[in-house]
C-alpha cells in the first residue's frame, strides 16, 4: 500500500488565455487586494512556474502554510489561482494542487488592448490584401510581356513598348516580380510603422 504514495500527477493546464483586468473595472479592487502582499505576489509567481500544493509553496516562499493558506484564499476569491487537481502524499494525505486561473494576468488602462490588436490585425490584413492584389497585377502584366514582345502598357498617358530583350535583361518572371513587389511593399509598411513611432 505505502508503494501507492505519494501519488502525482500532471495538471491539465491547457486552453487557457490570458486575463484582462480593467482598472476602471470593480474586479481591479479584489485583484489588487488579492496581490496587495509580497507573498501573495510571490505565490502566484511560483504557482506560474507549475502548479502546487500548499506545503510546497510554504517552502517555496519560506513562509508558514497557514499565512499560505491565507493567500491562496484571497487568491482563490480573486480568480487568480485555482484547484487542479488533488495530489497524496506519503503519508496517504489528500492536498489540493494549486495553479494560476489564466495563462497570464494583464491589467491595462484605456483602450481595450484586445480590441487594439483586433484593429491592427484588420489592418495588416487589409495592407497584405493591397499587396496580394497588386502581386497578382504586376505578375498579370510580366507574363503578358513575356508572351508578346510588343504588349503596350500605358504609363501616365504615354505608350511604353516592352520588348522581348528587354523582359530578358529584367528577369522577366512574374513570380520573382510578384515577389519582389510583395518585398517591396513590406519594407515599405515597416518604413511607415516605424516613421509613425517615432513620430509618436
Amino acid at each position: 500500500m505505502s508503494k501507492l504514495f505519494p501519488f502525482r500527477r500532471s495538471p491539465d493546464l491547457e486552453d487557457r488565455e490570458p486575463r484582462l483586468v480593467d482598472l476602471d473595472d470593480d474586479v481591479a479592487d479584489e485583484v489588487f487586494d488579492a496581490l496587495g502582499s509580497r507573498t501573495a505576489r510571490s505565490l502566484l509567481l511560483e504557482l506560474h512556474e507549475e502548479p502546487r500544493p500548499p506545503s510546497e509553496l510554504a517552502e517555496a516562499v519560506d513562509t508558514s502554510i497557514q499565512n499560505v493558506q491565507y493567500h491562496l484564499t484571497k487568491l482563490e476569491a480573486a480568480d487568480l489561482v485555482t484547484v487542479v487537481d488533488t495530489w497524496y502524499s506519503e503519508t496517504g494525505t489528500e492536498m489540493d494542487v494549486y495553479a494560476p486561473a489564466d495563462d497570464g494576468l494583464v491589467v491595462f488602462a484605456g483602450e481595450d488592448p484586445e480590441r487594439s490588436l483586433r484593429d491592427l490585425l484588420g489592418r495588416l490584413v487589409g495592407a497584405m490584401g493591397l499587396l496580394g492584389l497588386g502581386a497578382l497585377v504586376v505578375a498579370f502584366l510580366v507574363r503578358e510581356r513575356r508572351a508578346d514582345p510588343t504588349f503596350q502598357v500605358a504609363t501616365g498617358g504615354a505608350n511604353a513598348s516592352y520588348r522581348a530583350g528587354e523582359a530578358a535583361a529584367t528577369g522577366g518572371d512574374p513570380v520573382v516580380a510578384a515577389l519582389s513587389f510583395v518585398c517591396g511593399g513590406l519594407v515599405a509598411l515597416a518604413a511607415l510603422a516605424l516613421v509613425g513611432r517615432l513620430l509618436n
